[in-house]
């Protein structure tokens, strides 16, 4: 008989190459979040993928929990096409570019000021979360969650913002539009209050879990709008206003 890893493992495999989805009520669930994690990354070992970046997150418990961000990453004007049947949310979000590794330091944790240090440019991020696990949202637990890498789908890499932003997100808007018709319009708001609070959380996780932080690699801060759930396909418009905006295709 497999393993719940290797049951969970191959059923996401074979989901992400067909592009199908996965009914959430036919998997085993994790026994704990360091196992949705390894199973994370035996996935995406198996499918090839790079360590291109990370989505990080602080779980309900306080335990900083991660996501690979293999891409595609997608600039302005393209297009990102989505599996059929698939749930598409949209999240604003600030990204940092690692400009230099942060290494696993378990005994000297990082301040907020040395891991902005570690960063050499910030932009205006959206991701596309697109889950393998059918009718995920609400209805999930997060071990199994984190299994799908949070549903990671895609990654739109906007304008460069000032490093400051960090520190003030008011008079900040979230503004997002399908076809013209708007589906979001509210203040900027990070669920942890400081967007650095879960890459600060993740930076001083006590294992390695997925991999290390190196330069070069995005890191994504947690979205500004929640997940935005996107009621159709066509064309999107975001703006993190006053300061950027981005437009692309949902297909």
């Amino acid at each position: 008989m497999p393993t719940t890893a290797e049951t969970i493992r191959d059923a996401l495999v074979t989901a992400r190459r067909e592009r199908t989805l996965l009914e959430i009520a036919e998997l085993p669930v994790p026994v704990s979040l360091s196992d949705g994690l390894a199973i994370q990354r035996d996935v995406s070992r198996r499918m090839g993928f790079a360590d291109l970046g990370w989505k990080v997150a602080i779980a309900v418990d306080g335990t900083a929990i991660g996501g690979l961000m293999p891409g595609p990453w997608l600039s302005a004007g393209e297009t990102y096409e989505g599996a059929t049947g698939a749930e598409l949310r949209v999240e604003i979000e600030i990204a940092l570019r690692l400009v230099r590794d942060v290494p696993l330091r378990p005994q000297q944790p990082y301040s907020r000021a040395e891991l902005l240090d570690h960063c050499d440019k910030a932009y205006l991020g959206i991701e596309i979360v697109e889950s393998r696990l059918a009718n995920w949202s609400g209805n999930v637990a997060m071990p199994l969650w984190l299994t799908d890498a949070m549903g990671h789908g895609g990654y739109f890499v906007g304008q460069e913002l000032p490093k400051t932003v960090l520190d003030d997100l008011s008079g900040l808007d979230c503004f997002i539009s399908l076809n013209g018709v708007t589906i979001y319009d509210r203040p900027a708001v990070h669920g942890n209050g400081d967007p650095m609070a879960p890459f600060l959380a993740w930076a001083n996780r006590k294992e390695e879990g997925l991999g290390p932080l190196k330069a070069g690699q995005l890191v994504t801060t947690g979205s500004l709008c929640g997940g935005v759930l996107s009621p159709g396909k066509g064309e999107v418009v975001t703006r993190l206003a006053p300061l950027a905006d981005l437009s692309f295709t949902l297909r």
